[in-house]
C-alpha cells in the first residue's frame, strides 16, 4: 500500500476538524478555560499540534476566552459566599495564569464587598453555631475556621469578628 502525500494531509485536517467537534462539543456543555480545553483534547488522543489549532480557532471566534471565564467564576463564588483567597485558587486550578487572575481578582472583588460577603456568611453559619454560644472561645473559633475554609483572609476575619462583638 502506497502512501500518498494528499491522504496524510486528508488525516491531518480530518484530525483537527474532529479536535474541533470535540472541543465544540465540550464547550456547548459548558464554559471552559483555554487550558482546561487543551487538557481535555490531549486526555482524548489529539496531539498537541492539533489541540493547539483547535483552541487558536475557539479563541479567533470567541468561543472560549479567559478573562470573561474568570469574571463568571468570580461572579459565581461571590453568590457562594466565597473569599478571595478561595476564588484566586480555584482560578488556578482553571488554569488562569497569576497575572490575569491578580487582575481579575483587583477589579471584579473589592475588599469592602469582601467584607460584606463575609459577614453575611458569618450571619448564615452563626444559626448552626448556637449551641456554642455560650462559650465565646470556642464560637468565636468556630466561626474563625469555617470563614477561613471559605477563603477569607485572617485579617478581614478578625475585623468582623471584632466589630460583631462590639455589636
Amino acid at each position: 500500500m502506497k502512501i500518498s502525500p494528499e491522504s496524510i494531509s486528508k488525516r491531518k485536517s480530518k484530525a483537527l476538524v474532529s479536535a474541533m467537534d470535540y472541543s465544540l462539543g465540550l464547550i456547548s456543555a459548558k464554559s471552559y478555560s483555554e487550558k482546561q480545553i487543551a487538557e481535555k483534547l490531549i486526555k482524548k488522543g489529539f496531539s498537541t499540534g492539533d489541540a493547539g489549532k483547535s483552541i487558536k480557532k475557539l479563541k479567533e471566534y470567541g468561543y472560549i476566552n479567559d478573562e470573561k471565564f474568570g469574571e463568571r467564576l468570580i461572579e459565581n463564588g461571590k453568590r457562594k459566599l466565597t473569599g478571595r483567597i478561595k476564588l484566586s485558587y480555584e482560578l488556578y486550578t482553571k488554569g488562569i495564569n497569576k497575572n490575569l487572575r491578580d487582575e481579575l481578582i483587583e477589579k471584579f472583588y473589592t475588599e469592602d464587598e469582601e467584607k460584606e460577603i463575609a459577614v453575611k456568611a458569618m450571619d448564615k453559619k452563626q444559626v448552626s453555631l448556637i449551641k456554642y454560644r455560650e462559650n465565646e472561645l470556642i464560637f468565636k473559633k468556630k466561626l474563625y475556621d469555617f470563614l477561613q475554609g471559605r477563603g477569607f483572609s485572617s485579617g478581614i476575619i478578625e475585623d468582623i469578628l471584632n466589630s460583631n462583638k462590639s455589636n
